[in-house]
């Protein structure tokens, strides 16, 4: 299995390329997809990668309230996207989540995921990594 902090960077990549794809389709379809995916990465990290990260990761517990507090601002956004029927209102919801996340994803790929390789050790990571991936539905 791979090392988790690369999964988590493989699903950046993955919303990254969904949000293009909304931007150039603006379809509701999309759009769901792009919340789905990131509810999914949401709970994955909540569940396998934060704790280990609050627990075993030098100031890890203000990095993981951190990204946890971000994943409730998205959830609110993906709430709003989903409920939404009007057009240009769910282009303006996107493109505000996609700058959420982009935010987040800026975050977390410059302090919790190098703070990580530093002090877990590869079998570690491959091992929530493994975790991770069993946590997101199929």
């Amino acid at each position: 299995m791979a090392d988790v902090t690369k999964l988590i960077e493989a699903d950046h990549r993955a919303v990254e390329d969904l949000f293009a794809q909304f931007k150039r389709a603006q379809s509701k379809d999309f759009a769901r997809k792009i919340c789905d995916e990131i509810d999914a990465h949401a709970a994955a990290e909540e569940r396998v990668f934060y704790p280990v990260v609050r627990d075993d990761v030098p100031g890890g517990s203000k990095l993981a309230r951190e990204g946890a507090d971000e994943h409730g601002d998205a959830r609110q956004l993906i709430g709003r996207i989903k409920n939404t029927e009007d057009s240009d209102h769910l282009a303006d919801l996107v493109s505000q989540l996609e700058q959420a996340i982009t935010h987040h994803v800026q975050e977390e790929e410059s302090e919790m995921l190098p703070k990580s390789r530093e002090v877990l050790t590869p079998q570690r990571l491959d091992e929530l990594g493994t975790a991770f991936e069993a946590t997101k539905p199929s």
